[in-house]
């Protein structure tokens, strides 16, 4: 149901046969709480501004805080995959001398968003394709 492409997404008329929102076997007719209503809202807003500050992050760094991003992402990812794994993130860590235990290595991997890493594997695969690596 949460398909970017129309193409490939339900149609309304799926969705309100779908079982995830029948209740009963019959799709209620009554509208959202004004509760979910607004952190649905919330949760819109946030994602928009996460890809704007992204972008501007992204579009405000110099050439070499670029290169040197790029080599702590190659050093990190050391099976060249383009996304950081928590084992190649502690040993990364390891060896440039952190001294993070694994459960803080854990919340600072849990604490990167999903949105916020596809972003930066999304850079990643652009520096690529730039031939910058």
């Amino acid at each position: 149901m949460l398909v970017r492409d129309p193409k490939k997404r339900l149609t309304a008329h799926e969705v309100l046969c779908h079982p995830w929102v029948q209740v009963g076997g019959v799709a209620p007719d009554k509208p959202l709480d004004s509760a979910v209503l607004s952190r649905l809202k919330q949760f819109s807003a946030m994602n928009k501004l996460k890809k704007i500050a992204i972008r501007v992050i992204a579009e405000n760094l110099s050439e070499e805080e670029i290169a040197g991003l790029k080599e702590m992402f190659k050093m990190i990812d050391t099976d060249n995959s383009g996304q950081i794994t928590l084992e190649e993130l502690k040993k990364g860590l390891e060896r440039v001398g952190s001294v993070l235990k694994d459960s803080e290595i854990t919340l600072l991997m849990q604490a990167v968003s999903a949105c916020l890493l596809s972003k930066l594997i999304v850079l990643y695969s652009k520096f690529k394709k730039n031939a910058w690596i």
